[in-house]
Parts: C-alpha cells; sequence; structure tokens
C-alpha cells in the first residue's frame, strides 16, 4: 500500500496560484507514511511560518494529482462511494454507510477524477487490481493497488507518496477532516 498525499493550498485568494506540496516542506520518504501535516512540519515552523498558513485542499484534485490518478486507473472500470453530503446523491441510490456516513455507490468516470472535484472517497476495482480509501476532506488517499500500478504511482514525479510499511505504519487520520 501506498499513501499519496494531496497537495496543500498556501491560502491566497486565487488557491490556483500556489499548491504547497508535502516534499517541498518535508522528506516524504524518511517521514513514516503515518505521520500527520502537523508532526512532519512541528521542526520546521519556526523557521517557515507561511507553513501553518497553508490548507488542506480537503480532496480537491489538481491537474498533477489527477492526471496521475488517471493514468494509474487507465482503462480499468472503477466503482466508487461518494459522500451523499456533496449534493450529487442520485435518487434511487440507496446509502452505504462507512465511518458513521452515507456514501453513494456509483461507476467511476473521467468526470470523477479531474482537477477542481473532489476526489470519490473510495474507490475499487472488481478484480483488487486498484483500490483507494479516505476520509472526508482528505489530505491524502491510502492506495492498495498490484504491483505494476504501485510502482507506477510510486515513482511518478506529479505526486508525492510514500510506501506503507505494517511495521511502523498506522494508518493516518486525515488534516483535513
Amino acid at each position: 500500500m501506498l499513501r499519496l498525499y494531496l497537495p496543500f493550498h498556501d491560502g491566497a485568494a486565487d488557491v490556483d496560484t500556489e499548491l504547497g506540496r508535502w516534499s517541498r516542506y518535508v522528506d516524504v520518504e524518511e517521514q513514516p507514511a503515518s505521520v500527520d501535516w502537523f508532526e512532519a512540519t512541528a521542526h520546521i515552523a519556526d523557521e517557515d511560518s507561511g507553513v501553518r498558513e497553508l490548507t488542506s485542499c480537503m480532496g480537491e484534485l489538481d491537474a498533477s494529482t489527477a492526471a496521475a490518478l488517471r493514468d494509474a486507473i487507465g482503462d480499468i472500470a472503477m466503482r466508487c462511494l461518494r459522500w451523499v453530503g456533496y449534493g450529487e446523491t442520485p435518487l434511487d441510490s440507496p446509502a452505504t454507510r462507512v465511518f458513521d456516513e452515507d456514501y453513494f455507490e456509483a461507476d467511476l468516470g473521467p468526470d470523477d477524477v479531474r482537477p477542481d472535484r473532489r476526489v470519490p472517497e473510495f474507490a475499487w476495482d472488481s478484480a483488487g487490481r486498484l483500490v483507494w480509501g479516505s476520509r472526508l476532506y482528505p489530505d491524502s488517499l491510502i492506495v492498495a493497488a498490484e504491483l505494476p500500478i504501485f510502482r507506477q504511482l510510486r515513482n511518478d514525479p506529479r505526486i508525492d507518496s510514500a510506501t506503507v510499511r505494517s511495521e511502523r505504519d498506522v494508518l493516518p487520520r486525515s488534516a483535513g477532516d
């Protein structure tokens, strides 16, 4: 599994002007995949106060992350769960309860993985080649994938990611929750 870190906004009025990648501030290779943003940046906050002004993207994808995810998905037919609170719930969709929240199930299409759209909290394919999960308004996704897709995401220079190691990592809470 890997943790795919979503970028932070710099707090400017135009949120598209500057995105803060985790790797710009911390060595994501050296941190455990379970570290949260505040733990990771505690030692640099005194020297770089701008770190505390960064705000989570809250699950909204930027162009680079959306492209990397779309490339990983390729032609895999996927399903997803989206939170009903986004106001997109189809009338005939039964709710699925996860983490005490209601979600609706749908096909995962190209419009679900694009810039300025919240990434579905859960996505999977029937063969289990690629799955991800998060909480509402995440700062990262936890991804499990077959080895070629895992390597593709792990080595993609457009995104920050870290390998989840069972001996040292506990799956993180999202800083955006």
